[in-house]
């Protein structure tokens, strides 16, 4: 008598691109949890599949309705079509989960609107984090997916993850020429290369540690009022177009702490002055 295999995955796939490469790759147990593998075409399928060394290559999407979850992975090039072969498969939403990983969820609300549960997960900058959105049973998914991986859940609203994104520019590759301006204004105090690279860092690490520990009253003159005279020799001393930069980010500062706002009317009043009196003299 033939044993019919008790065996179910517990998802699907629906990809392009370095699929091994993302947190798919890493989640322990996938040999036995993935099923059905889809992709642009099947030859592409069975590459992410022998790539993942999991799942079995799907003739068509319409294979992802034996699986109450469906993961999605692409590029960004690839996404609407990708997108277009999901919305066109053959597949009964009401009581899926569809979560996209390390992945845009442009085109999502289609889903939902048709019974789906939608979540996204992805990597990000900070170490040891994954960030998750979306609503239940796909986001608790998504949790267990990040207990798994032994990483740490950073849920965020439901559409905010442009503003998240803009926070980690912010904190990383919009930080970075800051750092190199401060390395370079060291440096041009004679100090070596190699120590003036360790010394902007530092001051940056003691900073972003300080305001970790303290937040906003971590700040250097949030109860001291900075000398308005001293600050304006420094901002007259960088030159160049780090000047008005460097001016406005003090400004900025002041304003956003809301704090000693008549050193700001000052600043203001000095800056607005010294632009006047270059114009006059051009």
């Amino acid at each position: 008598m033939l044993r019919v295999s008790e065996f179910q995955p517990e998802y699907g796939l629906m990809a392009a691109g370095a699929v091994n490469s993302s947190f798919i790759g890493r989640l322990p147990g996938k040999a036995r949890a993935l099923g059905p593998v889809a992709g642009v075409s099947y030859r592409v399928a069975s590459r992410i599949a022998n790539t993942l060394r999991a799942g079995t290559a799907a003739r068509s999407a319409d294979e992802l309705d034996a699986v109450r979850l469906i993961l999605f992975h692409s590029t960004a090039g690839q996404h609407e079509t990708l997108m277009q072969l999901l919305r066109s498969a053959r597949i009964q939403w009401p009581g899926k989960s569809l979560l996209f990983c390390d992945s845009d969820a442009a085109g999502a609300d289609y889903f939902r609107s048709l019974g789906a549960s939608v979540a996204g997960l992805r990597s990000c900058a900070i170490p040891g984090r994954m960030v998750l959105e979306g609503s239940n049973p796909s986001l608790a998914t998504a949790y267990r997916m990040v207990r798994d991986l032994n990483m740490k859940a950073i849920e965020i609203d439901a559409g905010s993850a442009p503003a998240f994104e803009a926070a980690i520019t912010l904190g990383t590759a919009a930080l970075t020429p800051l750092i190199d301006r401060t390395a370079g204004l060291l440096r041009r105090c004679d100090i070596r290369d190699g120590e003036a690279l360790h010394l902007a860092a530092a001051l940056f690490e003691k900073t972003a540690k300080e305001y970790s520990h303290s937040g906003r009253q971590s700040w250097a003159w949030y109860t001291q009022e900075p000398d308005v005279a001293s600050l304006l020799r420094q901002i007259d001393a960088v030159g160049g177009d780090l000047k008005p930069l460097l001016a406005q980010l003090i400004l900025s500062g002041l304003e956003e702490l809301s704090r000693h706002p008549e050193v700001a009317r000052l600043m203001r009043s000095a800056l607005n002055g010294a632009h006047a009196s270059a114009l006059e003299d051009t």
